[in-house]
């Protein structure tokens, strides 16, 4: 017996909805190992410190290779500002994508907030590293303002009525990330004044 077009466009209908209801896999670019049995020691300390928002998000975002074998706090921070800046990244490609849509005046001018919330994300978050060897307080301050700036973007979507939960996503891994960083920046602080 051979199916009838009724029953095939019923199934595709129904993968189709699955499909697109589904989450999107881009919009948290965190490891999907399971948990390390043996998480490094240094990944156990940022992730348990009190800045930390979302311990088990941490945890999960550092469950990779690159992290376990980080043998200090700045190859760490550099781990977690690679993490931050993908994440960044592929929030504001959804952000790229929505812009392109036709759509109002405000909703435009929200779109172009949560724009420059990424685009100042990606830059504060690459140059982290390397500001981390020259000025650790700054360093920290710089990570740490990132998190804030999600605000911006999550009221101008409010503001313009805009629901997208991928975008709301990203501010609220942008704010886990700015508490990874200044967590993790702030221990290169303290012991640089060790010394």
């Amino acid at each position: 017996m051979a199916p009838n077009s009724t029953h095939l466009c019923l199934v595709f209908t129904i993968f189709l909805s699955v499909f697109a209801l589904s989450p999107s896999p881009t919009i948290a670019v965190i490891s999907r190992a399971p948990f390390p049995a043996a998480s490094s020691k240094l990944v156990a300390q940022l992730c348990n410190g009190e800045s930390i928002l979302n311990r088990r998000f941490c945890l999960k975002a550092l469950s990779n290779p690159q992290a376990a074998a980080a043998k200090d706090a700045n190859q760490l921070t550099k781990v977690v500002m690679k993490l931050a800046v993908s994440n960044a990244q592929a929030t504001l490609d959804v952000i790229n994508e929505m812009v392109k849509k036709p759509g109002s005046t405000q909703s435009l001018k929200a779109l172009q907030t949560c724009l420059d919330v990424y685009k100042y994300a990606i830059q504060s978050f690459g140059m982290i590293f390397n500001e981390l060897s020259e000025d650790p307080m700054t360093a920290n301050y710089d990570v740490t303002v990132v998190g804030p700036e999600a605000d911006n973007c999550e009221r101008a979507l409010t503001t313009a009525r805009i629901h997208a939960p991928r975008i709301s996503a990203g501010n609220r891994f942008l704010h886990y990330y700015s508490s990874m960083g200044g967590e993790i920046t702030a221990s290169v602080e303290m012991g640089a004044n060790d010394n």
